[in-house]
């Protein structure tokens, strides 16, 4: 695939993430159907890939104590935010702001 298909690709999906749930308003307004349990699981997945991808330093080649003070920092923080706030997009903002300043603070 080329780059051209990868930025058309992500501009279909990040048009049907936002025109879907106004195809089915008053279904997913009130909590009902496979859409809105789409996109309430959808800022979960974000976090959780975020977490996977950070654990890859942790199994890498020489894992470094470094990455687990960045992960731990990093999820603590969305935790934190997705505790004191329901948006999960903010928590997710902010827990990779953390684990990114950690990693440039914990820089050799």
């Amino acid at each position: 695939m080329t780059w051209w298909g990868i930025v058309i690709a992500a501009g279909v999906g990040t048009f049907l993430i936002r025109y879907l749930p106004l195809l089915s308003g008053t279904r997913l307004a009130r909590g009902e159907g496979w859409l809105s349990r789409f996109l309430g699981a959808l800022g979960l997945a974000a976090i959780a890939a975020l977490i996977a991808l950070s654990l890859n330093e942790l199994w890498g080649q020489a894992p470094h104590w470094r990455g687990g003070v960045r992960l731990a920092l990093g999820a603590a923080a969305v935790l934190l935010v997705q505790r004191l706030t329901p948006n999960v997009g903010l928590a997710t903002l902010v827990g990779a702001g953390i684990y990114g300043a950690a990693g440039w603070a914990l820089a050799d």
